[in-house]
């Protein structure tokens, strides 16, 4: 009787702790569902840049510098970039400001509120605004109104951006110090090596590595080589025309070449069109620089990226049709966060499918094979040093986690 009451305690007991640890899991969802942007953005910053990470750590010997050094080289030059944007703006402000249109209005202006001769017609306006101050002033109000509220939600976005950047990083930084550690704990509490949640952990995690860290080599890529397009066009560009801030335009074709189809064409097309405006409305003889212009965009920018330099390095195990429905989906189903939670998602069907659902749908024994013959993704059966094992070895393939805790252990002694 002693015996069974005890076990009738330690069961109570259990299904107390899986309600009180359920019950903690649906706080930490609710969180990071409420700050989703926030958490894929750091996610998809810790695998773009965790194999920069990892060879910086060889050479300076601590995660703690490697990760800092890694992210800092990111944030830094995002930072430079707003602020060179933000000077280039107003410079574009102020050359319009000098412009001899700008100018004629000013001297419109300052005749008009001047206390030289006026003419009739200027004479019944001054007359209709001092009948009716309130009025005058009533409109002044609302321009200031409007003007106070555009600045206020200008600041409002740009310090919302940063700080989403900044946290976004910081959670990234964290991920590339205690990886190992985290991982250490999933294959310790969830599944070692050579259990089905082990490979399918592997498999995802080396997909993730492989969309994210190749989404940032080919933006970085196509940044170079799209700076060397503009900044060439905005060289040999005739008098009466300009090419705009290069550099911005230049980050900008790079991390719109990510989409596949889509690449810089939301780009060049409008800085085109912008051209070809500019040289209608200046000389039409010069309409021969934004036709060339487009020609080398179109074969520089678009096609020679796709068919040779996106498939090498932009989810190499991933088929370029899922990345397409994935990047362009993504936003329009969930918004800007979308272009990095779709994705991830992607892969974690994909893994899924390749791994486990036909067992599930046979009620069969989880397996860390790959089970359904989907030439997609990371096979987890590959070793972390190399080749492809034979099915009879896989259960003891492993990658990141495999290895977790003597690396973890290193980093501590090091620490």
């Amino acid at each position: 009787m002693k015996l069974f009451d005890r076990d009738v305690t330690v069961e109570r007991q259990r299904i107390g702790w899986w309600l009180f640890v359920l019950t903690l899991a649906a706080v930490v969802g609710y969180v990071l569902y409420s700050f989703v942007g926030m958490v894929v953005l750091g996610v998809a910053a810790y695998y773009g840049t965790r194999p920069l990470s990892r060879r910086l750590e060889e050479v300076v010997g601590s995660n703690r510098v490697a990760a800092a050094v890694t992210l800092l080289g990111i944030l830094v030059p995002v930072l430079l970039l707003v602020v060179y944007a933000g000077v280039q703006f107003v410079h574009s402000v102020e050359l319009f400001v000098g412009t001899a249109e700008a100018q004629r209005y000013r001297q419109v202006l300052t005749q008009w509120l001047g206390v030289g001769a006026l003419a009739d017609v200027q004479f019944q306006q001054l007359a209709q605004q001092l009948q009716r101050p309130g009025g005058a002033l009533g409109q002044y109000r609302d321009v200031v109104r409007s003007a106070l509220q555009l600045g206020t939600n200008v600041v409002t976005a740009l310090t919302g951006g940063l700080l989403l950047v900044g946290l976004s990083l910081t959670l990234a930084y964290y991920l590339l110090r205690f990886d190992d550690r985290l991982a250490a704990v999933f294959e310790r509490v969830v599944g070692d090596e050579g259990s089905a949640a082990h490979a399918y952990a592997t498999a995802v995690d080396r997909d993730l590595q492989s969309v994210f860290f190749g989404n940032l080599a080919f933006i970085v890529i196509m940044s170079v080589v799209a700076a060397v397009v503009y900044y060439g066009a905005a060289l040999v560009s005739p008098p009466s025309l300009s090419v705009p801030m290069p550099l911005v335009l230049a980050v900008l074709t790079g991390v719109s070449s990510i989409i596949p189809v889509v690449v810089g064409k939301v780009v060049y097309v409008p800085l085109v069109l912008y051209l070809a405006a500019q040289a209608l409305r200046a000389d039409a003889a010069v309409l021969w620089f934004p036709a060339a212009l487009l020609a080398v965009s179109v074969v520089v920018l678009d096609l020679l990226p796709q068919a040779f330099v996106q498939p090498y390095v932009s989810g190499q195990r991933l088929t370029m049709g899922l990345l397409l429905f994935a990047y362009l989906l993504g936003p329009m189903l969930f918004g800007w966060y979308g272009f990095f939670l779709l994705p991830l998602v992607t892969v974690l069907v994909v893994q899924a499918v390749r791994l486990v659902l036909a067992e599930l749908v046979r009620g069969e024994p989880l397996t860390p094979w790959v089970s359904a013959p989907l030439e997609v993704g990371s096979d987890p059966a590959i070793a972390r040093g190399g080749g492809e094992q034979s099915r009879d070895d896989q259960s003891g393939a492993g990658s990141g986690a495999g290895a977790a805790a003597s690396r973890a252990s290193k980093r501590r002694d090091v620490e």
